[in-house]
């Protein structure tokens, strides 16, 4: 059944080809869609028109001799059809049976009792030969209506195919590695651990220098690999890039790419919760701190021990004691009552006192290095995380 729907696109596709041309005007009802030799009604037609042309031709040159003005044009215009046009110093030579149509700046126009019976002749034509083309794309356009349901099938393969082939040239292009994930069941479900990991964007902007890779070991509940992770540093320092890119690791890897980093093993996050930057909805009275403060209600309403959270300068909305709480209350119940792979990036360096109170929180920090005197990207300047 599917070889015989793949046989019936395939045709579909031929006569689509064979009709159409490649480049059809934007106007569907003016003809200038259908091929040559498809209708033997609409090629009688435009055989005609080809004969209208040739008159036309004639004319122009008979007139130019009967008038004797080498300059005379035979033109069409689409409000006013065709006319002769001379210029002004040549007005006074026309013939008498010519009459005056427009008179423009530098231009005469005029028409003949002949030229105006032929341009309703041709008129008709083209209206007729613009009308079957009309209808046999309407025929055609039925047609691929009928087959809809599998043109979208096909188009759903299509797309699959190319989305697999493009992860599979990047990840062969690019250095990437096979994320190894672990066991659901196992004592390392929840293990996410990345060596040499790189932001897969930033690193393909960059072109002078390259993305420096570093490393991410969450999951374990232990020093070395805590659930909660405290990230600290300065500014443009490079700390919400690697909020980003490692959320963006896990999602590749759970899409079945291969992933940019020296080596992964990554367990089955059942969700990836981000609160990141500054946005508001005034319109709806939501001010940018009361945005934060819902976005980060919803992840501790909905995180679960098996979802990867990433916090970007929670608290930071409000006065300085009140933030600070704020971001302790948040980062202490992901740690303890949820359990949630969290990297939590801040400025609130009080923070790195939950390593010392619970076992499940690490400390982390962004070293940036200044190699020039001038203020650089942060995406350029090489930053490293240690635990």
């Amino acid at each position: 059944m599917k070889a015989y729907y793949a046989a019936q696109l395939e045709a579909l596709a031929a006569e689509l080809r064979h009709c159409l041309l490649e480049t059809p005007p934007l106007s569907l009802t003016e003809g200038g869609l259908i091929h040559d030799g498809v209708d033997p009604q609409l090629d009688g037609l435009r055989n005609q028109l080809d004969d209208q042309d040739a008159w036309l031709a004639q004319q122009e040159a008979a007139e130019r001799r009967a008038s004797g003005i080498a300059t005379l044009k035979l033109q069409y215009h689409r409000t006013f059809g065709y006319f002769l046009a001379v210029s002004r110093a040549k007005a006074g030579a026309v013939p008498e049976h010519w009459i005056r149509r427009q008179t423009l700046a530098n231009e005469e126009r005029f028409v003949t009792p002949e030229l105006k019976a032929r341009e309703g002749q041709i008129q008709q034509l083209r209206a007729r030969a613009a009308q079957r083309e009309y209808d046999l794309f309407c025929q055609l356009r039925c047609r691929v209506g009928e087959n809809a349901d599998h043109i979208r099938s096909a188009a759903r393969l299509v797309a699959e195919l190319d989305a697999i082939a493009s992860l599979a040239e990047v990840a062969a292009t690019s250095g990437y590695c096979c994320p190894e994930i672990t066991d659901p069941e196992g004592p390392e479900a929840r293990l996410l651990q990345i060596e040499a990991g790189r932001h897969p964007v930033v690193e393909q902007l960059l072109v002078e220098e390259p993305f420096t890779a570093n490393d991410l070991r969450l999951g374990e509940g232990g020093p070395d690999s805590p659930d909660l992770l405290v990230l600290t540093g300065p500014n443009a320092s490079g700390k919400s890039c690697y909020l980003r890119q490692n959320g963006l690791l896990q999602l590749m890897a759970q899409i079945g790419s291969w992933i940019p980093a020296r080596s992964a093993r990554l367990g089955i996050a059942d969700r990836i919760f981000t609160r990141v930057g500054a946005g508001d909805d005034l319109a709806a009275g939501h001010s940018t701190f009361l945005v934060e403060m819902a976005e980060t209600a919803n992840i501790l309403h909905h995180a679960t021990p098996r979802s990867l959270v990433l916090l970007d300068e929670i608290g930071r909305g409000t006065a300085t004691f009140d933030g600070l709480s704020i971001a302790w209350a948040v980062a202490e119940h992901l740690a303890t009552a949820i359990g949630s792979r969290t990297i939590f990036a801040t400025h609130y360096h009080e923070l790195n006192e939950l390593a010392s109170l619970l076992p499940s929180v690490g400390n982390a920090q962004v070293r940036s290095e200044e190699h020039t005197s001038e203020l650089q990207s942060p995406y350029v300047i090489s930053y490293a995380v240690f635990c």
